[in-house]
């Protein structure tokens, strides 16, 4: 099987923008609905890729390089197998417009698990998008990624990438139904118990008008 652009046996450096405790971002109002959306939804996940932005949130390059000048975004760089990756965290100016938590330096602790359960969650709400059309992202907790709404059904998602030995006892704590995606079928074997109920798409599913693993008498097979 090709490796996932996202998988974490790749060469993963991260590179956090350095950003002054302190620095006053000035005025600028929200400009449009959908600046206002994508930056909530971006501040309530982490952050999120160029191409990402542009195919979920519709945004140009001008306007992004607006709301960087502006401090509605930050920019910082990921790298692959030596590869340059920017990727965006929300600034002080869209948390302050959004009254959204938020620290000059809050991403420089983000293990590389983090950060690509983050752009996995996005590359997956932009196939939905593509597919799905409405719907809406929310915050989840530890160890889900994201949550997202359709027609007033929840789910929470699951990135699962490295190790899951921590994830038993908390999947079993999950108020809402699950969406897992892996990298692989063998890396969810393990915790197949926890995901009897739930549905799975692979990283490769991502790319492609999606459909659903289901687990079937501990087999999981595309419904």
């Amino acid at each position: 099987m090709k490796t996932s652009p996202f998988s974490i046996n790749h060469e993963w450096t991260f590179k956090p923008a350095l950003f002054p405790e302190g620095l006053v971002p000035g005025y600028a109002p929200l400009r449009a609905a959908t600046e206002a959306d994508g930056l909530r939804s971006l501040g309530l996940i982490g952050c999120i890729g160029s191409v990402q932005m542009g195919r979920l949130f519709q945004w140009k390059r001008h306007q992004i390089r607006r709301m960087l000048d502006e401090k509605k975004l930050i920019q910082h760089l990921l790298l692959k197998n030596k590869n340059i990756i920017p990727i965006y965290t929300i600034g002080p100016r869209a948390a302050h417009l959004l009254n959204l938590e938020w620290s000059h330096e809050f991403w420089r602790t983000w293990p590389i698990e983090r950060i690509l359960s983050n752009l996995v969650f996005f590359q997956f709400c932009c196939a939905m998008r593509d597919k799905q059309k409405v719907f809406q992202i929310h915050s989840a907790p530890f160890p889900f990624t994201g949550r997202v709404e359709i027609g007033g059904e929840s789910r929470n998602v699951l990135v699962i990438r490295g190790d899951t030995s921590h994830l038993p006892s908390m999947l079993r704590h999950s108020w809402h139904p699950i969406i897992a995606i892996a990298e692989s079928l063998v890396v969810v074997q393990p915790i197949n118990d926890l995901l009897k109920d739930a549905k799975l798409l692979l990283d490769t599913d991502l790319k492609e008008d999606y459909r659903f693993y289901r687990q079937i008498k501990g087999e999981w097979i595309i419904k």
